[in-house]
Order: structure tokens, then C-alpha cells, then sequence
């Protein structure tokens, strides 16, 4: 029915008689060749997530130190240095510029911090004089007030007097 020509019978040995036919799985390609090893089976267990860094003042001010003097050294080694300590050049370029507007190594004042006793005091005894005045203060108007109301009740009743008179 079908006939194997000689070539394909001697290009590989082994192979008579199994004309189109697979290999049993496992079984080498080549004489003396070991089968590949199965793929390992990945961890299941999920990694934490990484800590984010923060870094003080005096280890900015470090880096940002010695970052300069690779710079002046010219030969390329600040992307190595940079790489070692796990840094971005563009976070060093923002210390460099907090660094020049004095804000790096400065004192920071929280904008959370509590005021001590003795300020809140005397903003105490401050705002309780101006109370004080504001109350004297009022206190004037409200006696100038009762006084336009009964000079006017006055003028009312002395207009009232007029008017009878000329009826008269």
C-alpha cells in the first residue's frame, strides 16, 4: 500500500515500523538523553507587602553628600551607588531641592502640636480682657439706646401736647 523509501528508514534508527506512530511519554528522544523535569509547583503562600522607608534628615543629608562627591568624581558611579541603597535618582534631585529652600535638617514645626500651658494662658487672660471691654462697650450702648428711646418717647409726648393746643 505504502512504501518507505530508504532514506527515511536510516535517518533515524529505531523508527522502523513506526511510521507516523508518537513515543510513549517519558521515553528520550536520543539514546543516553534523560527526559525533562516536570515544572515545580510555585509557593501558594502570598508575600507581605513591603514596609514603605522613611528616611531622616541626617541620612538624606548623607546621600545627598555623597551623591555630590560622585559627582565631582565624573565617573559614572552614582547610578551604582544609587541602585545599592534602592533610591531613585528623582527622589534624590527632591531632597537636593528641599535641601536648598532650607527645609531638609531644619526644625519642622508639627502643625498638630498642642501649644503649651503657659501660651494657652496667656491667650486665656488676652481674650478675657477684650471680653471685658466688649461688654463695657456694650453696656454704653445700651444705656445711649434707653436714652434716644425716652427722649424720643419725650419728643412723641411734646408733639402730642402741641397738637392738643392747637386744637383748642
Amino acid at each position: 500500500m505504502y512504501q518507505q523509501s530508504s532514506q527515511q528508514q536510516t535517518a533515524c534508527p529505531g523508527t522502523l515500523g513506526s511510521e507516523g506512530a508518537r513515543r510513549a511519554t517519558g521515553e528520550p528522544r536520543v539514546p543516553g538523553q534523560t527526559p525533562p523535569t516536570p515544572p515545580t509547583t510555585p509557593n501558594p503562600q502570598v508575600k507581605q507587602p513591603g514596609v514603605r522607608r522613611r528616611f531622616t534628615d541626617a541620612k538624606k543629608l548623607e546621600v545627598l553628600t555623597k551623591v555630590a562627591r560622585l559627582k565631582s568624581e565624573d565617573n559614572g558611579q552614582i547610578g551604582a551607588y544609587l541602585r545599592s541603597q534602592g533610591l531613585y535618582y528623582a527622589t534624590v534631585q527632591r531632597w537636593q531641592a528641599l535641601a536648598d529652600a532650607g527645609k531638609l535638617g531644619a526644625a519642622k514645626s508639627c502643625p498638630k502640636a498642642k501649644k503649651s500651658r503657659d501660651s494657652l494662658a496667656k491667650d486665656n487672660k488676652a481674650l478675657r480682657r477684650k471680653l471685658e471691654q466688649l461688654e463695657k462697650r456694650l453696656a454704653k450702648q445700651e444705656i445711649i439706646i434707653d436714652l434716644q428711646k425716652k427722649l424720643s418717647d419725650m419728643l412723641q409726648m411734646e408733639q402730642e401736647l402741641n397738637v392738643c393746643e392747637k386744637r383748642r
